[in-house]
């Protein structure tokens, strides 16, 4: 959603919503490395595959546990209207 910035400042990595052309300071989500990797591969033309792939190269995780956690954060962002699932 383009209503959704991401910003890196310092050792932080943010999510933040725009509301009327003004960022909402009262709903940043501060992101994890790996959620961060993550939404920079949320792209509209990589495939969920291609992203898990993505995270089995980047990160030790199994391929169960990249499955399940991308699929958790893809809800969590859904849930926050910060990508629309086609």
């Amino acid at each position: 959603n383009e209503k959704f910035l991401f910003r890196k400042i310092a050792a932080e990595t943010l999510l933040v919503p725009i509301k009327d052309n003004v960022g909402d300071m009262g709903s940043i989500y501060n992101l994890n490395d790996v959620w961060a990797f993550v939404w920079e591969q949320i792209d509209g033309v990589q495939s969920l595959l291609d992203i898990k792939n993505r995270l089995l190269a980047e990160y030790e995780v199994s391929s169960r546990e990249a499955e399940e956690d991308l699929f958790e954060y893809l809800a969590q962002l859904k849930e926050i209207d910060a990508v629309r699932l086609t």
